[in-house]
């Protein structure tokens, strides 16, 4: 695999791969099959200590390779306590479980395990909007069990998960399963867990409760953090936001957006985009208007159907789409490496926010754009306050200047693509 050009935030010294940290000989065979080679920042921070059975509070920019760090370390844990153990291959107990605040994060991480796992080891996914009678069937042959808080914690209680077993437990975007939305699931969760086991919690913000919790179910917590003083958005992102003028109906200002939108799509050019809005419906209106200037255009909402939210994300992985329009189901975790540009019609209720949905665009030192529009007054001063508070460098354009800055911004990402490949 032919190594793309990345930003500095996800390198690390070019003498420094895989092969320098204790990993399995089998564990590195998979990586490098996959193309795995080189560590980036954080990983190579981690995984050491995670090798170690250190508990670990991971903090690192979204889009800079989190995920592996507790695949390979599931992997390894695995694999070394079926070998400790002597385990009869008709025997398959559950070791590891890892949970994820949405269904889309959830097979993700799946996906990414699948990709440098060995035959032996079984993964699975455990989300909601599927049978609980099916995923029964799956634990009996399930290593490491990937899921949602409320499927995993309603498998602890019907009993056909075993706890007894559990090894290591991770916590994937954990400043989200740590809020009070999940906070009833995860404790019960950790009631279930035996003493003798190790967790890692990952996330990319480092809010108070993160501290608060981890001081209550973690043994001699050990942070790494890299995101420091510094702005903690990708520095591959470049970031723009357009101005119009304010509307006190609601409906009617969305719809500006809109017109907007529809009026610039057309002059841009970019591999795939995500489109954000608040509002779930929003998003089918959002997508037909879209689809009507030729664009393969899909998707999602937690209000669809789960078959119908994994074909979305599916076509999305698969190139079938180049735009899908969401709401914050799809705003962390998600990594779509053809996803250039990232469009947000509605300011996100929080600033954290904010920082995910600009970072699908920038997965592990890929370039980007994103584009913020909003209106004038309240919502413009939403943004800057954004801006303040994480140093964000936000480039204005608008109509009158036929957003050439941005044109070009999205011109230049495409020839940093080039050049890379």
């Amino acid at each position: 695999m032919a190594e793309r050009g990345i930003t500095d935030d996800v390198k690390t010294d070019e003498n420094v791969t895989f092969s320098d940290l204790a990993i399995s000989e089998l564990t590195l065979n998979s990586l490098k099959t996959a193309g795995f080679i080189k560590p980036s920042p954080i990983q190579l921070q981690a995984l050491p200590l995670t090798l170690l059975g250190l508990d670990l509070l991971i903090q690192a920019k979204s889009g800079t390779g989190k995920t592996l760090v507790f695949s390979i370390t599931a992997l390894e844990f695995v694999q070394a306590i079926d070998s400790d153990d002597n385990e009869n291959s008709t025997v398959i107990t559950t070791k590891v479980i890892m949970l994820a605040p949405t269904r889309e994060i959830a097979q993700q991480i799946v996906q990414v395990i699948k990709t440098i796992k060995q035959p032996e080891c079984n993964v699975h996914t455990f989300i909601g909007g599927t049978s609980v009678k099916d995923d029964q069937t799956h634990l009996k042959k399930c290593n490491i069990v990937v899921g949602t808080p409320g499927r995993v914690e309603e498998l602890l209680r019907l009993k056909y998960l075993r706890p007894d077993t559990i090894r290591l437990l991770v916590l994937d975007e954990a400043d989200v399963l740590l809020c009070k939305e999940f906070q009833e699931q995860i404790n019960s969760i950790f009631s279930y867990m035996p003493s003798n086991k190790q967790v890692l919690l990952a996330s990319a913000t480092y809010p108070e409760h993160l501290i608060r919790f981890s001081e209550r179910y973690m043994r001699d917590v050990t942070c790494i953090r890299l995101v420091g003083s510094e702005s903690p958005s990708l520095i591959g992102i470049q970031q723009f936001c357009m101005l119009i003028p304010h509307h006190p109906i609601d409906s009617h200002l969305f719809e500006q957006k809109v017109l907007l939108l529809l009026r610039i799509l057309p002059e841009l050019k970019f591999r795939q985009c995500l489109i954000f809005s608040n509002l779930r419906m929003r998003s089918s209106a959002v997508c037909e208007r879209i689809k009507s200037l030729g664009y393969e255009t899909t998707y999602t909402s937690s209000s669809l159907a789960q078959n119908r939210r994994t074909k979305a994300m599916r076509d999305m992985y698969k190139h079938k789409c180049q735009i899908l329009v969401t709401t914050d189901l799809t705003s962390r975790g998600i990594d779509l490496d053809f996803v250039d540009f990232v469009i947000s019609m509605d300011l996100p209720n929080d600033s954290e926010t904010y920082l995910h949905r600009i970072g699908r665009a920038g997965r592990f030192g890929a370039y980007g754009c994103s584009l913020t529009i909003v209106a004038r007054g309240d919502e413009q001063k939403q943004l800057e306050k954004i801006q303040d508070e994480y140093k964000l460098n936000l480039i204005e354009t608008d109509e009158s200047q036929r957003f050439q800055v941005l044109i070009n911004a999205l011109e230049q990402v495409t020839m940093n693509i080039k050049d890379s490949q």
